[in-house]
């Protein structure tokens, strides 16, 4: 088995500590992830679930993920997708957010994938996680 890391960083003009809240609350995604109509969560840290809507034009389905790991300190993440599209069940994806300055952040997430496809895919839902997450705090 062959893996390619696809990784995506967005710039965003807020603070570490208020990007790092919004992302590492594990709740309310539809605020910054524009396909995503409503978030459920249940339980608190390592091990939380989340269950998200999702609209994709003329394609609703539910995505659920698993909170594998969690650094407060340094601002990091695993989510493992463990019910959706085929195409990306079972990848985890890595969420960091790193201080550039006072008020200017860097979101960086990663995948491992093993099919063109499934980067693709992972490469569009990255874009549109750091435009979403980019507007929410810059407005």
């Amino acid at each position: 088995m062959y893996l390619v890391q696809i990784s995506h960083s967005t710039t965003i003009n807020d603070s570490e500590e208020k990007v790092w809240n919004t992302i590492s609350s594990f709740d309310n995604v539809e605020k910054y992830f524009s396909i995503v109509t409503q978030t459920q969560v249940e339980g608190t840290g390592i091990g939380a679930k989340r269950k998200c809507a999702v609209n994709m034009g003329n394609q609703e389905f539910q995505i659920c993920e698993l909170l594998e790991s969690l650094d407060e300190k340094k601002h990091f993440m695993t989510v493992k997708l463990e019910d959706g599209p085929i195409q990306l069940r079972g990848m985890k994806f890595t969420y960091n957010v790193k201080k550039i300055s006072d008020d200017r952040s860097d979101l960086l997430l990663l995948t491992d994938v093993e099919n063109p496809d499934a980067g693709n895919m992972a490469k569009s839902i990255f874009s549109l996680i750091g435009q979403g997450l980019k507007k929410f705090h810059e407005m």
